[in-house]
């Protein structure tokens, strides 16, 4: 488990889990342009359409991917420019460290429905482990 960065105030972790959720989002959609690029180019059978739509996927994908290296190297800049406190602490390392942290907290939601689902396997009752 990775160790977070020291955050003096709660702003800076607020600005930083806004930045976090931006990254992740635009990942995300990254990946999902791959996977529909891939299934347009296997099922396009030839026709020249089809595979102009994964083409178009796969430059949209590259472009994001290069607007996110773009954002994550420009932002701390950026707040620093605008005087936001604490501007030195939203480098790319503490972005993905959040994200990071974004992702495990969805994984305990993960482990917490599949508690749930083995709980009431056989009796069916609800079970809430709070």
């Amino acid at each position: 488990m990775y160790n977070l960065p020291a955050v003096d105030s709660s702003f800076e972790e607020v600005v930083l889990y806004i930045l976090a959720w931006i990254v992740l989002i635009i990942c995300l959609g990254c990946i999902y342009a791959f996977f529909r690029a891939i299934i347009l180019f296997v099922f396009s059978n030839w026709k020249n359409e089809k595979i102009q739509a994964a083409w178009s996927s796969i430059r949209y994908m590259i472009l994001w991917m290069f607007f996110t290296i773009l954002f994550l190297f420009a932002a701390p800049g950026l707040l620093k420019f605008m005087d936001v406190r604490g501007a030195e602490q939203y480098t790319a390392k503490n972005v993905f460290t959040y994200m990071w942290k974004i992702l495990s907290k969805a994984s305990l939601l993960w482990n917490f429905f599949k508690e749930s689902q083995e709980a009431n396997q056989y009796d069916g009752k609800l079970y809430y482990d709070m």
